[in-house]
């Protein structure tokens, strides 16, 4: 909540600058750019966290902190916010296609 808002709605100024110089929370409320990940992926972000190419932190992993249901639940509290139509998306791409 610190870091991407109450609502998981991110810093205002996520997108900019793309040059990398800085990085702001981006929102995972399904507004930004969280529902293009699989779900081993937002597992491993919250778990391992984020580093740029140069290797500085830009998120912490929560590993040492949360257990992997802790992080599980973190999974399912932010895709409990994206609309529909942004969460059946993800859905049909990364568990619906696996169904059958």
């Amino acid at each position: 909540a610190q870091c991407h808002g109450p609502q998981a709605q991110g810093h205002p100024d996520w997108q900019m600058p793309r040059d990398g110089s800085f990085a702001a929370a981006p929102p995972l409320n399904g507004s930004g750019n969280d529902w293009k990940r699989s779900r081993a992926q937002l597992l491993a972000v919250i778990r391992d966290g984020v580093k740029r190419p140069d290797g500085a932190a830009v998120m912490p992993g929560w590993e040492q902190r949360l257990n992997a249901r802790d992080i599980e639940d973190v999974v399912a509290w932010f895709q409990s916010l994206w609309p529909p139509q942004v969460y059946e998306s993800w859905y049909k791409a990364n568990l619906g296609a696996t169904k059958g």
